[in-house]
């Protein structure tokens, strides 16, 4: 066991932080995070993709850090435990050099999720006879648990992957999966949300105890669906959690909410979902003195798919299109006629004809409307996984003397491949920079003639920032270009009125 970093986030130590990076800021850079009395930036630094295998990443949160960010979010499922590793890493080498001071800085983690590393352990107990009460199983590679054996295995993970005595902010990671899988099992939605708030309670509990341990400062709820419609069968509400936390405490530590929001999705400001008379979660949070914490402020799902919201630097096709395609064609097609007879398939494998067909499924793209975002998550979930595990069974398949000529296609298939990619990103950043240009359109009128310039990702990162009730906007400042960007933002004034500009982004 490591030795732990000691301490947590004060007050007197974050204000000291905010003064140290006052000079170059605008006057309300910082501000309170609820009632914690923490005093943070109005942007936070995301660690959903960041590794401490990844030396950029190391380097963007330590130039966060020293640039006047002072809080940090983090998760247990985050890169399977790596993300946690980076934060505990960059902090304990800050602090020993005396650039930062461990209280002044934030670390808020989660912990609920059931993937990578911690799947496996959980179906080793489970197979063992020494299951985890209450999981949720939602799909093949994620469950999800709220159960206080999970919730306490789970956080001393964390304390010791961030290194650190106290977690200042452990928030529930999206324990909406409860409902949802309550509806798929056709649960009786008075009946799920009775038990979810029943387990919430259990929870906030266990959390009120790892409080007066000293192993988490205050906690609270990180979900997707608080800023949902109340008939939607996955929302939750923050009133309702609320009350769960005073039947688990009257003095409880339920300090933060994180949810989404951006242009694009701005239902945490506009939709009124929470209370009786409804207000928006925003108005709730701010009145019950409750920190937000504002995840994807720059990512929008929405009908037409995943939007990110920045003009990408432009792409040169290399090769067009039409050219690339037809000469992956023309490999595909050198493959079926001199390698595809060579090979057996199982009652259960597709023809060996149709394993190399890349040419025929993204020549069936909507390529027009396909924006970076949708193209990125595309070729890394969908093309570069099924490419791998086909040309690792094409080489086990064509090995020996009878596959003596596999090697020389594979090369020239990858090249040519690789061409037909470079072309289909190059048309995605086209329409992205197509989007970009007309969503700042909508949106500069509605702000000040000096911010009309600035790029569309500060502008949305400044609205959201901007907006009252939101206390920090994570963002996921992989590279330190990214950061400088980023924290350029945090010598603007907030805007005076953001409900225009998110209107004009949604009328």
């Amino acid at each position: 066991m490591t030795s732990l970093l000691e301490g947590c986030a004060t007050p007197e130590g974050t204000r000291r932080f905010a003064a140290r990076y006052a000079a170059d800021k605008a006057d309300d850079a910082y501000c309170e995070l609820g009632a914690t009395g923490l005093r943070v930036a109005r942007l936070g630094f995301g660690g959903y993709r960041v590794d401490d295998r990844v030396e950029a990443h190391r380097l963007a949160l330590e130039q966060a850090l020293k640039a006047g960010v002072n809080l940090v979010d983090t998760s247990t499922n985050y890169t399977d435990g790596h993300s946690e590793r980076l934060v505990g890493d960059v902090l304990k080498k800050l602090a020993q050099a005396k650039e930062i001071a461990r209280d002044e800085v934030v670390v808020v983690t989660k912990i609920g999720y059931v993937q990578g590393e911690n799947l496996t352990r959980a179906e080793r107990a489970e197979t063992e006879g020494r299951a985890f009460p209450e999981m949720v199983k939602v799909s093949p590679g994620l469950w999800h648990c709220l159960h206080p054996s999970w919730l306490d295995e789970q956080l001393e993970r964390s304390r010791q992957r961030l290194g650190l005595q106290c977690i200042d902010v452990c928030l529930l990671h999206n324990p909406e999966y409860f409902l949802h899988d309550a509806a798929s099992r056709q649960v009786p939605l008075a009946d799920a949300r009775g038990e979810f708030y029943r387990r919430l309670t259990e929870a906030f509990r266990w959390f009120e105890g790892a409080v007066q341990r000293g192993e988490i400062a205050s906690y609270g709820v990180s979900s997707n669906t608080c800023v949902s419609a109340v008939n939607d069968r996955d929302a939750t509400e923050l009133t309702r959690m609320l009350e769960a936390a005073t039947i688990a405490s009257s003095n409880h530590g339920f300090r933060v909410l994180q949810l989404p929001f951006n242009l694009l999705e701005p239902a945490a400001a506009l939709l009124a979902n929470s209370g009786e008379p409804p207000q928006s979660v925003l108005e709730v949070a701010r009145a019950r003195q409750i920190g937000v914490l504002v995840n994807r402020p720059l990512n929008a799902i929405t009908q037409q798919g995943l939007q990110r919201l920045a003009r990408p630097d432009d792409l040169q096709i290399g090769v067009p299109l039409a050219a690339a395609m037809a000469r992956l064609e023309a490999l595909e097609q050198e493959f079926r006629t001199n390698l595809a007879p060579l090979l057996r398939s199982g009652p259960r494998t597709p023809p060996p004809t149709t394993l190399l067909d890349w040419s025929g499924q993204l020549s069936r793209l909507p390529q027009s409307k396909l924006t970076l975002a949708q193209w990125n998550d595309l070729e890394s979930h969908v093309i570069g996984p099924r490419t791998a595990q086909v040309l690792a069974a094409l080489d086990r398949g064509l090995s020996g003397a009878q596959g003596v000529n596999w090697p020389d296609l594979r090369e020239r298939y990858l090249e040519g491949l690789g061409r037909v990619l470079q072309a289909l990103r190059a048309r995605a950043v086209a329409q992205s920079r197509a989007d970009a240009d007309a969503w700042s359109r909508r949106l500069d009128p509605a702000l000040p003639a000096d911010l009309r310039t600035a790029g569309l990702s500060q502008k949305a990162l400044h609205v959201v920032a901007s907006t009252p009730g939101v206390s920090t906007v994570l963002v996921g400042m992989r590279s330190v270009e990214w950061v400088d960007d980023a924290v350029a933002t945090l010598r603007w004034p907030r805007l005076a009125d953001t409900r225009a500009a998110l209107r004009s982004m949604n009328s």
